[in-house]
């Protein structure tokens, strides 16, 4: 029978109590709500004993690790201390030694989890500043800083070679990272792997470790199951389940990988053997329970509850039962090193039936019955190099590792001991992570569905049966705010002017994180419409997708709904449910959107790009269909900041295709309307923008709007919008020129920022035939501004002496009138050969050109002029340039007389 539990030792006042022990298992140190980290022995004779106390925090200790020679702890107010382990001898009370060594580091939140690894040289330490930080043991040197996460860092792992780290947020991604190079890589990224929890609820956090041998990493997921992901796959093997309750939030190995043992929100520690894939123990608490940890040395398990209590499990693995001991020492398998780190031949590989077995279902205490250790404790030597136990533990119980700091493993034949450089090659079709824009992951009770332009769609929970919605409008005066009861819980939603569009989906493609709401694998998708118009009596419409076909993305504009499923289907609705059309798409579909007549999908680019390592480059491609006629407009690769991803997709209210990268750069399809002439243009960092400002924030998009990015700033640790509605911020497009700390660099970032949008609105008008918005004297008033904002550079490529880049300026300027003043400018800046160039360069510009039309004398002099009051027009350039000889040089009197009609014409061109 296994053994009890005892009786709890109250270490700390309420409250998340942390957990660790030593390596050899004589100590267990906690630390908790007291700002106290405690040491206590771990002996049935001894653990009554008052405990060692140390007193260096001044906030709730959350996180403790302990190694060979250090105990490092960290706190709610985000200080990290380390204090130096020793022995004292026997006699002496106590018997240790523990003396503050420094301060590792001091962060701005809360220290979630530390992993010390690298021969006790490193600890990696996880922040809810939504980065990882890496530290030198030596000088307490800040090394690295892993700032790829979009949520709070909760937990960190080294793996035992140290040669990859893994971390997990708060938003449910799982990150491994390559830690041999000087700059570490993230070589693998697990979205929707954990489950989501709360920033700064300390008891949801959870935790991901990598098991002792250093071939898996155990994960927390949202179905209350333990995920064993591979290592040399990067891909679940096996899935622990069934036993818990509610999620679980802290786990722990023992030393030979044999067992987990699991704690979750349902208050029960569970131990899992690990090759037969159940649990075999289970222990229900009247607290919720907080960490727990094995003894590395002795079959024994400790965990800790939220009143501030420890408690020891003896004898917990029923050894009697034919269970192997939880700290029993295995014969490393081949490509591993014994303790005294000698590589093992391939021919020793089948010795070690440990992991051969692991994941075989008939699995069991019998295949591994012959390495069971002997009654005196040691192993036997062999032939496959098991050592005794006291060989790898010294006189006080220490392991002896020292000869295997500086051992590099190389475990797959990766080159891991010559450093070589990582080869590409591509693999086959991966999963692709669908999302839908504007949607968030559940924020307490709530979620955005959608966020964009026309309004918000929030979803609410409210019990088992059925959620509520919430469709609110910006416009009030078009729409009034819907409110409805959603039984069948939608997971995803597309809002435009004429209706909303919802869909569930199954757990496999659902694009919330928390995976609420969405239906089982095997279920029925759905897919329903709402329509919002005013004459119709009845424009709603829902369809049930068939059998094992679930959305992966939606779209909906005025012009119909789009559904992309599972199937590489993509299906045409029209606004009142008419099935229009139908086609195939490859699976690698990321998201959709529409605005009017245009649907942009965007999809992973086909092979996904692998290195040996797994670092994995991710590419995109982009196609433009009509959602009239279904036809293809555009298509091409679509492009991202190195090592981001896309993470919104949308259109300005002119139109205009858009994407935004995780790393902040916003992005328009310039010239779609042209065949061939396709071309993303970045307009906006907003990274470097909000570190401009002095400010920690980011930016949730929402829409572009003429020439603004509109979006939702996130304060702090925040990534997506709150709770109610936040008011939305406008920032103004900086397209990314050299030199814009420099009036020139200022100057010509407006100017083309002006003609990249006025091309827009002309191209969209070609496209479609409409004429240009406001009409031809709007558009007439733009070429004006862009040849002012063009003028203003000739000024002051003048004054510099910079004829060259003058012409080149002269140039791109559309009107001739405007051309007449870049001369007048030449001349005052007595510039004689460039305004004589120019006056021969006019000449060829302007020669096939009539007179201004009357739209552009109405931008310059207003509508209600008669024909009678028209001012004489303009020369044509043939004409003007009969006299080919260049003017004499005005007089002063005269210079400023040409300065005053040059800024009564053009007032802005000084």
């Amino acid at each position: 029978m296994p053994g009890q539990v005892s009786d709890p030792r109250f270490a700390h006042a309420e409250g998340y109590t942390a957990l660790a022990f030593w390596k050899n298992g004589q100590f267990v140190c906690t630390g908790g709500s007291d700002c106290l980290v405690r040491v206590f022995r771990t002996s049935k004779s001894e653990r009554d004993q008052d405990a060692v106390t140390l007193e260096q925090h001044s906030d709730n200790v959350l996180s403790l690790a302990v190694s060979k020679g250090k105990v490092i702890s960290g706190d709610e107010e985000g200080m990290i201390f380390s204090f130096d382990l020793g022995t004292l001898p026997v006699d002496d009370e106590g018997g240790l030694s523990i003396e503050p060594s420094g301060t590792v580091l001091r962060s701005s939140l809360p220290a979630r989890d530390i992993s010390i690894g690298n021969g006790d040289r490193q600890v990696a330490i996880a922040t809810d500043d939504e980065s990882v930080r890496i530290v030198s043991l030596l000088d307490m040197a800040l090394l690295h800083t892993l700032d790829d996460h979009r949520g709070a860092v909760n937990s960190v792992s080294f793996s035992p070679d140290s040669i990859y780290l893994a971390s997990a947020s708060c938003d449910g991604t799982v990150r491994v990272w390559d830690m041999r190079n000087g700059d570490p890589s993230c070589v693998h990224v697990m979205h929707n792997m954990a489950y989501v929890c709360e920033p700064g609820n300390n008891m949801e956090q959870f935790k991901v470790r990598w098991s002792p041998d250093g071939r898996f990493l155990a994960v927390p997921c949202p179905d209350h199951s333990i995920k064993l992901v591979e290592r040399s796959s990067w891909e679940v093997s096996a899935s622990l389940g069934g036993t818990h309750s509610k999620t679980v939030t802290h786990l722990a190995w023992s030393s030979n990988s044999r067992y987990i043992a699991s704690v979750g929100l349902d208050s029960k520690v569970v131990v899992w053997d690990v090759a037969a894939r159940k649990s075999i123990l289970t222990h229900g608490s009247a607290n919720d329970l907080c960490q727990v940890e094995w003894n590395p040395c002795g079959n024994m398990l400790a965990f800790t509850d939220n009143t501030g209590a420890m408690y020891i499990w003896d004898d917990v693995v029923p050894v009697e039962q034919g269970h192997v001991p939880p700290f029993e020492r295995k014969a490393v398998e081949q490509g591993g090193v014994s303790s005294r780190g000698k590589r093992r031949s391939g021919s020793d590989a089948g010795a070690n039936g440990l992991m051969s077995d692991l994941f075989d279902d008939t699995a069991g205490v019998d295949a591994v019955e012959n390495e069971r250790m002997d009654e005196d404790g040691s192993a036997g030597r062999g032939n496959h190099g098991e050592i005794d136990e006291g060989d790898m533990f010294g006189d006080d119980g220490e392991e002896i590792t020292d000869a295997l700091d500086d051992f590099v493993i190389d475990d797959d034949g990766a080159g891991y001991v010559e450093h070589q450089p990582p080869k590409w090659f591509a693999l086959g079709d991966q999963q692709t992570q669908s999302f839908q824009p504007g949607s968030t992951p559940w924020i307490s009770d709530r979620r955005y569905l959608a966020f964009n332009m026309v309004g918000s769609v929030v979803s609410i929970a409210q019990d088992e049966s059925h959620n509520t919605i919430e469709i609110e409008f910006y416009d009030k005066s078009l729409h009034r705010d819907i409110h409805f009861s959603d039984s069948f819980k939608f997971s995803m939603a597309a809002l435009s002017e004429a209706g909303c569009l919802f869909a569930t989906t199954s757990t496999e493609f659902a694009n919330d994180q928390s995976l609420r709401g969405a239906v089982g694998k095997d279920e029925i998708s759905v897919v329903s419409y709402k329509g919002f118009s005013s004459w119709s009596s009845n424009s709603d419409w829902m369809f049930k997708l068939p059998p094992k076909e679930h959305p992966r993305c939606i779209a909906a504009s005025s012009h119909g709904a789009v559904v992309i499923t599972s199937q590489g289907f993509v299906r045409f609705f029209t606004c009142g449910g008419a099935q229009k059309h139908i086609l195939s798409l490859p699976h690698r579909t990321v998201t959709c959107i529409a605005h009017n007549d245009i649907l942009l999908v965007i999809l992973e680019a086909p092979g996904s790009i692998k290195s040996t390592h797994g670092s994995r480059r991710l590419e995109y491609e982009y196609v433009l269909y009509s959602m009239d006629d279904q036809s293809r407009l555009a298509s091409g690769p679509c492009p991202v900041a190195l090592s981001s991803e896309i993470v919104w997709a949308g259109f300005s209210e002119e139109g205009h295709p858009a994407i935004c990268d995780s790393k902040g750069m916003l992005r328009i399809l310039h010239q779609y309307w042209k065949t061939g002439s396709a071309s993303w243009v970045p307009v906006l960092d907003s990274r470097k923008l909000a570190h401009d400002r002095g400010k920690r924030e980011t930016f949730w998009p929402v829409g572009i709007s003429a020439k603004q990015f509109i979006v939702a700033a996130c304060h702090g640790k925040a990534r997506f919008p709150s709770f109610p509605k936040p008011i939305l911020d406008e920032l103004e497009v900086e397209i990314p020129l050299l030199h814009t700390d420099t009036q020139v660099g200022q100057q010509e970032a407006k100017s083309l920022s002006e003609r990249l949008f006025h091309e827009q609105l002309c191209g969209e008008a070609e496209r479609t035939g409409n004429e240009y918005p406001g009409g031809s004297a709007a558009q007439a008033r733009d070429e004006l501004e862009q040849d002012k904002l063009l003028l203003r550079l000739v000024q002051l490529a003048c004054k510099s002496d910079k004829t060259q880049r003058a012409v080149d300026l002269a140039l791109m300027i559309r009107l001739e009138k405007s051309f007449d003043a870049a001369i007048k400018i030449a001349v005052f800046q007595k510039q004689s050969s460039l305004a004589e160039r120019l006056m021969r360069l006019k000449e060829s510009k302007f020669a096939t050109e009539d007179d201004y039309n009357d739209e552009f004398d109405m931008a310059i002099d207003g509508p209600t002029r008669t024909n009678g009051d028209a001012r004489r027009r303009t020369r044509p350039a043939a004409t003007y340039g009969r006299k080919r000889n260049m003017p004499e040089m005005a007089s002063e009197e005269e210079e400023g007389e040409g300065e005053r009609d040059s800024g009564k014409e053009f007032s802005d061109a000084e």
